[in-house]
């Protein structure tokens, strides 16, 4: 079979710095590769200077920034600047438009079973219309809020042969606001890469470790609660002085029209103080950027000097990296005040075998079940998430307990049966094309 993923055009894809959406291209294109020829496009700018060209059996081809992508953006930026705007660039015809043109007639020159697109809608329709013989699949990996344009998303993805989702929470959402391709809409969760975990954690000499850690990986964002995780660890910090805090995950500014429904009353509420309020201004052409993330600032002001020597702000780390500190944590904290449509960083940590302590909100508890593999509290309840971080912290046969339930339920989520799954899709798509191009040609005979 002949496969082509197209990225996130802002993704960085290959090891070791790779994101989550880069991590989960790279082990699905690697995996499927050893029977199967795949390619990966994605946007050169983000590669961190790697080249086009074969890794791990996978080809990777890097599209170069066009002119015109430069200027739109530059362009975009500057309306941001005088006026705020609600449409998410996520989901803007603004996005890279060149890159969806290049990368859809590079594809034409080519003949492809099956071309899966990840969360771009944009460059649905121009794909399609240059490919018409492949299967066209899109994979989405969050909810399409009010605030984007439903009349042309419901355009752009018309033509899909599969609409793919990270969890039932984003399926159910996108059937209810997208009927017509209800029954082309399934999830596929995300996975976790056996290789990464691949050693039972060494509870023995967690039990006897004076100092407990406790680890949050996500992004410093006010959607990911990074601040209930913060204000959390204070109320446990005053009970147990020997712990911990490390958090991992980008640094900086994120729009709110990204991290919320603007129709979502409760949950932009719960947002609001950490956006600033952007008016009409022609002012604002000529004021500088900030130099420095107001919310990382906020946090570290939330913290008491002896505090911030507890507290460690790693920011984007390697994967390696990443795998060491989760099997160091004693403990995995989470909190979003969103609705996360999967959450890949506490599987992650269940896969390591730590118990973890989240938020009861979007696709995260499709994959912890609470009282088992760690504790589920409502979204933003600092009281109800210290305490969870108290009883895991404190009673060491109930962490590891939770902690060997988690690896045990994260090994029901291994690439090797999302794959699997994913391929038998793509044979679904094709055999059901075969099947109705046989019955046609039948028909015709008799016809004759």
């Amino acid at each position: 079979m002949n496969i082509a993923f197209v990225a996130y055009p802002t993704a960085a894809l290959l090891p070791p710095y790779h994101g989550s959406m880069g991590a989960t291209i790279y082990v699905i294109a690697r995996d499927l590769a050893k029977d199967n020829k795949v390619v990966v496009y994605g946007g050169a700018d983000c590669q961190a200077g790697e080249k086009s060209g074969f890794y791990e059996g996978v080809e990777y081809r890097f599209v170069p920034p066009s002119t015109l992508d430069g200027v739109i953006g530059k362009a975009r930026r500057g309306v941001l600047k005088v006026m705020p705007l609600s449409t998410p660039i996520s989901t803007s015809a603004a996005l890279f438009p060149s890159f969806g043109r290049q990368v859809a007639a590079d594809l034409a020159k080519g003949k492809w079973d099956v071309i899966h697109v990840q969360h771009c809608t944009q460059y649905v329709p121009i794909i399609r219309k240059l490919n018409p013989d492949a299967k066209v699949v899109l994979h989405i990996h969050t909810e399409w809020f009010s605030q984007s344009d439903f009349a042309v998303l419901a355009r752009r993805i018309r033509g899909l042969d599969l609409l793919l989702t990270v969890s039932n929470y984003v399926t159910e959402t996108t059937k209810l606001h997208f009927p017509e391709v209800a029954n082309r809409c399934e999830t596929l969760y995300n996975g976790i890469d056996l290789k990464e975990f691949d050693r039972e954690k060494d509870y023995a000499s967690g039990r006897g470790k004076k100092v407990k850690r406790i680890l949050y990986v996500g992004g410093i964002w006010p959607h990911k609660g990074t601040h209930v995780a913060i204000e959390a660890f204070k109320m446990v910090a005053e009970k147990h002085p020997d712990v911990v805090m490390d958090l991992v995950g980008p640094q900086g500014d994120y729009p709110i029209e990204e991290a919320c429904d603007l129709e979502d009353r409760a949950t932009l509420e719960r947002m609001a103080p950490f956006f600033e309020k952007q008016r009409f201004s022609l002012l604002n052409l000529f004021r500088k950027p900030s130099k420095s993330y107001k919310y990382l600032e906020f946090l570290k002001s939330k913290l008491a000097p002896e505090l911030m020597e507890k507290v460690t702000f790693h920011g984007f780390v390697s994967r390696p990296d990443l795998v060491r500190l989760y099997y160091d944590a004693d403990v995995f904290v989470f909190p979003p005040i969103w609705n996360e449509a999967f959450g890949v960083t506490p599987l992650e940590a269940m896969a390591a075998g730590v118990p973890v302590a989240v938020s009861r909100c979007g696709g995260i508890v499709e994959t912890v079940v609470d009282q088992k593999t760690g504790f589920v509290v409502d979204p933003g309840d600092v009281a109800a998430l210290a305490q969870a971080m108290l009883r895991l912290l404190e009673d060491d046969a109930l962490r590891e307990r939770m902690g060997r339930a988690g690896r045990q339920r994260a090994l029901e989520f291994r690439w090797e049966i999302v794959n699997a799954g994913m391929l038998a899709r793509y044979h679904a798509l094709i055999q059901a094309d075969s099947a109705e191009h046989g019955s046609s040609e039948k028909h015709l005979v008799s016809a004759g």
